[in-house]
């Protein structure tokens, strides 16, 4: 782990104002989350690139992108602010026992692990612990990468066998993959389908970051089978709807 050589007079509220425009990609958004005003915000920024002598984010009316020293900022400013985030923690823990927050990362639908009793559970025995879950909207690839970013602590996903490195990975459950059609498909009198003669066919499918897309685009390309995905949606009620 690398540490962040700080000066002594560069705050940590402005490492906590660039980060949160860093992850938000928009003052307007990120100085809501802070609770600030705009401008407030916009000087921060401004501080911190004149104490660094150089600019962290190109920005236009329409947009908000890191620079190249934007980027390698941000990886030292959540190492930082997260040492932070442990040595309080840890005083707090030698005065009232273990605090701290728990960043979680959900997915849309977690039907073989009974998340509620789980957290509940760890709540119970450390009640002083925040628990924050979140979802990603871009699936189990986001969620991982979260995870190797320090943005979320752990995250439950569904992941290919090899999955990115920088994760440690632990299997709790599994279930079958089973194919979907309407009730007057022919395939729907068939308990079993064959692989090659969905060759050719379409599909509704969750976005290519969601891990069950990965799986079946896994399959059937080492298969050598087409498919075509006519619909993408990331909401498993809808995808059952449309197909």
């Amino acid at each position: 782990m690398t540490v962040m050589n700080l000066e002594h007079d560069m705050e940590l509220r402005h490492l906590e104002h660039f980060v949160a425009v860093a992850e938000e990609r928009s003052f307007t958004r990120a100085a809501a989350g802070l609770h600030l005003v705009q401008s407030a915000l916009s000087v921060s920024i401004r501080s911190l690139e004149r104490e660094l002598g150089g600019r962290l984010f190109d920005r236009t009316t329409h947009y908000v992108e890191l620079t190249d020293a934007g980027r390698a900022l941000l990886v030292e400013a959540r190492i930082a602010l997260a040492a932070v985030d442990a040595a309080r923690d840890a005083v707090a823990a030698v005065h009232g026992g273990l605090r701290g927050t728990v960043r979680i990362g959900i997915m849309h639908s977690m039907t073989l692990i009974d998340l509620a009793a789980v957290l509940t559970r760890y709540h119970r025995e450390r009640p002083q612990v925040q628990i924050v879950p979140s979802a990603a909207q871009g699936g189990s690839t986001e969620l991982a990468r979260q995870v190797i970013d320090g943005r979320l602590d752990l995250a439950f996903a569904a992941l290919p066998s090899d999955y990115p490195p920088g994760l440690t990975v632990y299997p709790l459950a599994s279930e079958p993959m089973l194919l979907a059609c309407p009730e007057d498909h022919p395939f729907a009198r068939r308990r079993v389908v064959p692989l090659a003669e969905l060759d050719g066919e379409r599909f509704v499918d969750f976005p290519p970051g969601w891990g069950t897309r990965l799986g079946v685009d896994r399959l059937f390309l080492e298969a050598g089978v087409r498919r075509e995905v006519t619909v993408e949606v990331a909401d498993i009620p809808t995808v059952v709807e449309l197909v």
